[in-house]
């Protein structure tokens, strides 16, 4: 007899959702069942960040700030919480995790649809935001300069700079992980070196952000013949 599902079940569709993962007796090793889930629960993580990143390029195209704001806040918490997500592939053996790898075939974490979507929508912002300013007759560096008189698009400001930093340190993280479990001196599935990852923390969204903070400093002149404090 069918047991039948729960409201819960099937809104969830846990049936379906329990079912995307290797049976016990198809597993390489047992722990191929934890990188297929961490890597799964990746792939959420990541749909949602592209989901909220969308709201707040909209947001910001209609003028909305606060919920501009709020959905950044909200990518932040997604990133974050995928460096934990990852970690949890440190539980494997290099040796089991070895195993793993040469059953993908040449699966690489390069290849996933949701990160490579953040790559690409992540700089979209730019332009709505770039307009705001321009609308106020300002720049990063006036910003800067008057936050105090602009609260809303100087928070907005600070939250892109937090998902451009939160996502290069998401990509540092994951650097580490690779360096664990693989090496940094060999190559991938693919056969590209896995020091070509460093790369990818050098890769800023929003350059501008990045020069316009660098100019403030020089701005205000603490940079230049720095008096040591008196003893």
């Amino acid at each position: 007899m069918t047991r039948k599902l729960s409201d819960y079940e099937k809104y969830i569709r846990t049936e379906e959702l329990l079912s995307l993962q290797k049976k016990e007796v198809d597993l390489c090793c047992p722990d191929e069942l934890t990188f297929q889930t961490v890597h799964q629960i990746s792939e959420l993580h990541f749909k949602l960040t592209i989901q909220y990143l969308e709201l707040a390029k909209a947001f910001m195209e209609a003028r909305n700030l606060p919920y501009a704001i709020d959905h950044l806040s909200r990518v932040d918490t997604q990133i974050k919480h995928l460096s934990e997500v990852f970690n949890m592939v440190k539980v494997i053996s290099q040796k089991d995790y070895h195993t793993i790898r040469t059953s993908l075939g040449q699966g690489s974490g390069q290849d996933s649809p949701g990160f490579n979507q953040i790559l690409k929508t992540g700089p979209t912002l730019w332009e709505p935001f770039e307009r705001i300013l321009q609308e106020n007759h300002l720049t990063v560096l006036e910003l800067l300069k008057q936050g105090e008189n602009h609260v809303l698009i100087f928070q907005l400001m600070q939250e892109l700079l937090t998902f451009d930093e939160t996502f290069q340190t998401l990509r540092y993280h994951h650097i580490q992980l690779v360096k664990r479990m693989i090496g940094l001196d060999t190559n991938s599935l693919k056969g590209v070196p896995a020091q070509a990852l460093e790369k990818g923390i050098k890769y800023e969204f929003y350059p501008k952000l990045w020069k316009g903070i660098s100019e403030f400093t020089d701005f205000t002149g603490s940079s230049y013949n720095p008096k040591p404090l008196d003893e």
